[in-house]
């Protein structure tokens, strides 16, 4: 509802100091500014929050497949009870046992621990291994899931005392943090 006020009248003051004027409408450039800035802010915090999502689930995802690939391999020592004590010389950085293809072959219990061991570090993403497990993996014939780059910087290790073992996988995060699971069972 607008107040037409005739040329030359003054209209009454809205309280004390402050005058209305009849030709104030919309908004000011300062308004306007301002409102642009607060949009910003909200707008660069939503992409932040973002952000941070994305590289919390990229670090969850590489976790769950870390504890998959310990549970593998505890699955693989319980499979093959015969070799159990093969398993037990599995350290971090350790060199890539030689293994036949047990695959398409019979292998007696220790040559499928070192076939196991072969097969689930290259699955880890040696980075120093690369050309090995490249072609362990075309040699054996690992199925496609298997082809997959595995952890950055990943690698495992094994520790049997008895009827219990453990099992470590470590990589490295996007911020190139050391990251480790530790899995404990028994066979």
């Amino acid at each position: 509802m607008s107040r037409r006020v005739r040329r030359g009248a003054t209209m009454p003051s809205v309280g004390p100091g402050i005058a209305w004027s009849a030709r104030q409408e919309g908004f000011s450039l300062v308004e306007l500014l301002v409102a642009v800035l607060v949009m910003g802010v909200g707008i660069l915090g939503v992409g932040a929050l973002q952000l941070q999502s994305l590289q919390d689930n990229r670090t969850a995802l590489t976790r769950v497949e870390a504890v998959n690939l310990a549970w593998d391999m505890l699955d693989r020592i319980r499979a093959n009870p015969g070799g159990r004590a093969a398993y037990g010389d599995v350290t971090f950085d350790s060199a890539l046992p030689q293994a036949s293809d047990c695959g398409a072959t019979d292998c007696d219990p220790v040559a499928m621990a070192a076939y196991d061991v072969r097969s689930w570090k290259c699955q880890l993403g040696r980075a120093g291994d690369i050309a090995a497990c490249t072609d362990w993996r075309v040699r054996t014939g690992l199925p496609a899931r298997d082809l997959a780059a595995g952890l950055p910087s990943g690698d495992g290790a094994v520790s049997i005392r008895g009827s219990a073992v453990q099992v470590t996988v470590r990589w490295k995060d996007q911020s190139g943090q050391s990251r480790s699971v530790l899995i404990v069972g028994q066979v």
